[in-house]
């Protein structure tokens, strides 16, 4: 009897190896150099490729290698393009607390909070006595079940305490360790808080016990304290590549290649002790893959455009290198055609395939060359601002595309590791995005157009106010990076580059107190917002939808 089960099973192990052998000489060294390149640049001897680390600077050796072996040519003249950040927060040398006559050791005996005020008080103290025009004098823990815990968080205590002294008339606040905490305090280098406008420091329990647990019963302690915390700077690198085709616009194809080091900063999903955060998805896949378009584009030598290849680091920051090269280079609107991002492409989901494309919105030519394919399902986002770093140039008028696999349980943790990334997805991603590139080198500069903001991450407020701050910025208040189309601060008239420095009674001195502010407003409220455009101060009416 005819065996149709035997000539169906080998029907299908011929096509399944037929498949797999178009796929091997389609994809095979590509998918052989995704290896090597994801391997290295997510091992651990990079130490997660945090912005100005030394893991930062072999990764764009690796870079900068692999394009003088493809001969393409260092981007205006150079590959590095060195940029300063705001790398965190340090104790100033002259700052300084006498309690009961002894000058305290700063990180010894106390410290004062990153969020400190920057004034001098003087005054005495006692411990939980709270009384106006004075300094006060509070436990960091309430309980030895606090002291003993390893998740308590003690600096937003001390910082939600601190405002409330604030209020409340007390001229600085100097919070003790009154028991000996199993994981004792120690000044936030990284610390995200906004600087409050009274003095506030950390006594420690060694100096606790000595100078003020066994003082004599009596009057107050005299304390004086003379505080101030610096901003410390860091340097990243860009590495950017070149091919010059003389001609008159310029297409950016970019990936971030940082990633979060040990985790150190509040970016990290990990919870325990320090670990090495790899980043193989995020972003060594988007590393690697831009390293393969570059080499396939001057292999098959499109001409109509010229190509640079950016590898931007501080996107991990705020986007720090890619506003760099927008704001520092001059890589305009006027010269440049489009710019195609890629974060996270190593992690395609076998079953679903689904590619998310972004900033489809961006350019009418979008539609057509952004199709459906008989491989992925295509994820269409029409917005230009997203969370990577196309949208510093979607901010500077320039048509973009974001490619995106999707999050997975490893973002941002120590498990993003390479051998979880899927080889053979990313080289499909690859190959999806250079047909684009290719269809585009016969095609006429794009035309911009702005995009509605879609809203990302997991801070819903009530309102909003309709801009895109500048994470990197430092100083007092928010800068303005974008500003969306029918909102309320462009009806208002706010413009990209203003500082927010209150909104309604509410000042705003950083991102915390910013959406802190933002977050008592309904609909229908109508208030003020002080802004700060140049050296002129601006009060403009805002009323939110």
């Amino acid at each position: 009897m005819y065996d149709l089960r035997k000539t169906f099973s080998l029907l299908l192990i011929i096509l399944i190896a037929g498949q797999a052998s178009a796929q091997t000489k389609a994809d095979k060294a590509v998918i052989r150099q995704l290896k090597k390149d994801i391997g290295y640049l997510a091992s651990d001897a990079l130490e997660g490729r945090a912005t100005g680390s030394e893991g930062e600077r072999k990764a764009g050796d690796f870079i900068i290698k692999e394009y003088q072996k493809a001969g393409i040519q260092p981007y205006m003249g150079q590959y590095r393009h060195p940029f300063t950040f705001v790398a965190g927060r340090e104790i100033a040398g002259n700052a300084q607390i006498t309690l009961g006559g002894r000058a305290l050791k700063m990180g010894k005996d106390a410290f004062p909070l990153p969020f400190t005020g920057f004034q001098q008080v003087a005054g005495e103290v006692l411990p939980d006595i709270m009384e106006q025009n004075s300094i006060w004098l509070l436990p960091l823990y309430q309980n030895e079940t606090e002291a003993t815990d390893a998740h308590f968080d003690w600096e937003k205590y001390a910082y939600e305490k601190t405002k409330e002294a604030m209020k409340l008339g007390a001229t600085g606040v100097l919070f003790y360790d009154g028991y000996n905490a199993k994981y004792p305090p120690a000044f936030n280098r990284q610390s995200d808080y906004d600087k409050l406008d009274i003095p506030a420091a950390v006594l420690l329990y060694d100096a606790w016990n000595e100078l003020v647990q066994g003082a004599q019963a009596g009057g107050g302690i005299p304390v004086e304290m003379k505080l101030a915390v610096n901003k410390t700077e860091g340097k990243g690198q860009n590495i950017a590549a070149f091919i010059d085709n003389g001609a008159r616009y310029t297409v950016v194809l970019g990936a971030h290649y940082d990633h979060l080091g040990y985790g150190d900063d509040a970016h990290s999903l990990h919870r325990g002790e320090k670990q090495i955060h790899n980043g193989a998805d995020d972003n060594a896949s988007g590393t690697a893959a831009l390293l393969q378009l570059a080499a396939r584009i001057r292999k098959d030598r499109l001409k109509n455009y010229n190509y640079v290849f950016i590898h931007f680091s501080g996107e991990e920051l705020g986007l720090l290198g890619s506003k760099a090269i927008v704001k520092e280079l001059g890589l305009d609107s006027t010269k440049v055609a489009y710019m195609l991002n890629m974060d996270m492409v190593g992690r395609l989901n076998d079953s679903t395939h689904a590619l998310t494309v972004g900033g489809v919105g961006t350019s009418p030519i979008w539609g057509s060359v952004v199709r459906k394919d008989e491989y992925f399902r295509i994820a269409i986002d029409s917005s230009g601002v997203g969370p990577s770093d196309h949208t510093s140039f979607y901010h500077a008028g320039v048509p973009v595309l974001f490619f995106f696999t999707g999050t997975h349980r490893d973002y941002h943790k120590p498990s993003d590791d390479a051998d979880k990334i899927n080889y053979e997805g990313t080289a499909r991603v690859i190959s999806y995005i250079y047909n684009i590139v290719k269809n585009m080198d016969a095609q006429p500069k794009p035309v911009f157009t702005p995009t509605r903001q879609t809203a990302t991450g997991k801070v819903r407020f009530r309102v909003t106010l309709g801009i895109t701050p500048d994470y990197a910025y430092q100083e007092e208040g928010v800068r303005v990076d974008g500003v969306t189309d029918g909102k309320p601060a462009a009806v208002a008239g706010i413009q990209a580059g203003d500082i927010v420095i209150r909104l309604g009674e509410h000042k705003i001195t950083g991102m915390q107190s910013y959406m802190e502010a933002l977050g008592s407003f309904k609909a229908g409220d109508k208030t003020e917002v002080v802004i700060l455009r140049g050296a002129e101060q601006k009060t403009l009416p805002i009323e939110f939808r």
